[in-house]
């Protein structure tokens, strides 16, 4: 993937997760999208924040899992769909071969 379309595709996972935190109303759920945020966005070279997306998607879905099993956080309709069009992204732009394998749980939760 060249430079440009890197920086457009982690754009576009910046411009989802600031929509899903703008959306909700859990502490606890803002805070696992920051977090997920800074992961991405901390390194300054473009392939180390490719290399960041995937992990960073997964374990937020993991925090949001957990709050909505505990019944801590109620998600609406909205936000499962910016969640979904989260994953299908990080799935179709950043995972390659074998390695996408590896977060095919996080993809069905």
């Amino acid at each position: 993937m060249n430079s440009k379309k890197a920086m457009q595709n982690i754009q576009k996972v910046n411009n989802l997760l600031t929509d899903l935190y703008n959306s909700l109303n859990n502490q606890e759920a803002r805070n696992a999208v920051q977090v997920a945020y800074n992961k991405i966005n901390k390194p300054d070279k473009i392939s180390a924040k490719c290399k960041e997306v995937p992990e960073a998607v997964e374990k937020m879905k993991r925090v949001f899992s957990r709050l909505s099993l505990s019944k801590e956080c109620h998600f609406t309709r909205s936000q499962e769909e910016l969640v979904s069009k989260l994953t299908v992204f990080t799935r179709k732009s950043f995972q390659k071969g074998f390695d996408g394998l590896v977060y095919a749980d996080t993809w069905f939760i």
